[in-house]
């Protein structure tokens, strides 16, 4: 239920509270542009991809990130890609493109099986054990040991167990805080902040001496050794093509604890969302199984073999789009604009709910239905990129989506050739609207060891 604070704000803000997926859905439906009253700011739901697309492309100079939402993760992410805007967000997005290339996301991918094989190796032993699993908790898991090997290689070794420790707590803060219609600043003694402020501490102490000891072996290589590149080096070892100028640590520091919070967290809740979806179509794990088998000859999938897994890649885009980890985000706008007739004001919100968009009926045939066809080559369906929004859109869609897809591939391959997976508690599982979109209830699998070689 809202609470008394967020009643008295008024607006639109109780309905959306007390029921925020089903809320945007309804409204969404409506058509056009929807208006929205949350506290004293003035919002646009915007549903239809005509407009999605001019907010987010053609007119994307005309709206930042400055909004409630974003400012509250701004206290621990920073100016990183995801929160900046303008000149600053174009160079730092310049300087890191070349370490989410192909030839720099496949460099990872050996570091991706080994740690998902690691991961088939723990479920091996729950299941001889006859032992349930909690996807949720593994999926987080391996995603950021995945995210933290990729980034700063072996250096984080005598770290991790700090990292593993104060991670759930800043994501916790961290929800807390977008959550609520006050984000107080970080020196008030507030209950969350007393959680966060050491967990923050802690997290930031780490990644500040990983920058140092890199720029110290640097200085005195002149370069990475080995041809070893993790991705903090390559950030590192970067420069603006237009400029010359590389990140300063600060900068470092910024795009390291987006890339550790937004790059594990999301893949993580969705392939929970997958082994939920799984369970409740059997028929589809078989599927994927014979697909593995014919591609790999039963061997856990590798890089190379991706291009011969279409479904399990379908699969994985069928759940982002019923299950999208960003399930709402939003940009202000800088200056007066026109939305076929609505007037948007400077600072006004515009409002994107993918959640509501994937559920579409003049979208998507039959869009609660799980159907990974839709993404199979040529389907009409997935033809407007401004209708799936998985990963956002346009100049800004997220610079790791390669990276996500590919991980999550190998990670899902890998754990269905060794398994069965079926829900230890058949009982619904439901959305939770958080700062991604979680489970409602831990998704706690019985493992049956089936291997397929």
């Amino acid at each position: 239920m809202p609470s008394i604070l967020t009643r008295l704000i008024g607006g639109d803000l109780a309905a959306l509270t007390a029921d925020p997926l089903g809320e945007f859905v309804r409204r969404s439906r409506l058509g056009g542009v929807v208006p929205l009253k949350i506290g004293v700011a003035r919002g646009h739901l915007v549903s239809d991809p005509a407009l999605v697309r001019h907010v987010l492309l053609d007119n994307i100079d005309n709206y930042d990130k400055h909004t409630p939402a974003f400012d509250a993760v701004r206290v621990v992410l920073g100016n990183g890609m995801l929160t900046s805007g303008g000149s600053f967000w174009k160079r730092q997005r310049r300087i890191s493109q070349p370490a989410f290339h192909g030839e720099s996301v496949h460099h990872f991918a050996p570091i991706m099986s080994r740690l998902a094989s690691e991961t088939a190796d723990a479920w091996s032993r729950a299941a001889a054990a006859g032992e349930p699993v909690d996807a949720c908790t593994d999926m987080m898991k391996v995603t950021l040991r995945i995210v933290a090997e990729t980034l700063f290689g072996d250096d984080l070794a005598e770290s991790a167990a700090e990292v593993n420790r104060v991670f759930p707590v800043i994501l916790a803060c961290l929800a807390a805080r977008v959550s609520s219609p006050i984000r107080p600043p970080l020196w008030l003694p507030t209950a969350t902040n007393w959680r966060l402020r050491p967990a923050l501490q802690s997290l930031n102490s780490i990644v500040e001496g990983l920058i140092a000891t890199k720029r110290r072996r640097l200085a005195v290589r002149s370069g990475p050794q080995g041809g070893h590149r993790d991705l903090l080096t390559i950030l590192m070892l970067a420069r603006d093509a237009e400029t010359g100028e590389a990140m300063g640590d600060a900068q470092l520091r910024d795009e390291v604890m987006t890339l550790m919070i937004a790059g594990h967290e999301t893949t993580a809740n969705a392939l929970s969302w997958l082994w939920y979806l799984l369970d409740r179509h059997p028929d589809e794990q078989e599927r994927l199984r014979a697909e593995i088998i014919a591609a790999t000859g039963g061997s856990a999938p590798t890089v190379d073999d991706l291009p011969r897994l279409p479904r399990l890649k379908a699969v994985i885009q069928e759940t982002l789009r019923l299950y999208p980890p960003v399930w709402m985000f939003d940009r202000r706008a800088l200056g007066p604009d026109d939305l076929t007739g609505t007037k948007v004001a400077r600072g006004d919100l515009v409002i994107f709910c993918p959640y509501a968009i994937h559920r579409l009926p003049d979208l998507w045939s039959d869009p609660e239905a799980f159907r990974p066809e839709r993404f199979e080559a040529g389907r009409e369906e997935q033809k407007n990129k401004f209708a799936y929004l998985p990963f956002s859109a346009g100049p800004r869609t997220c610079i790791g989506n390669s990276f996500a897809m590919i991980e999550s591939q190998i990670i899902v391959g890998t754990l269905l050739s060794r398994f069965r997976a079926r829900l230890a508690d058949p009982a619904p599982i439901t959305p939770r609207p958080r700062v991604t979109l979680r489970t409602s209830r831990p998704v706690t699998l019985r493992l049956e060891q089936a291997p397929l070689a």
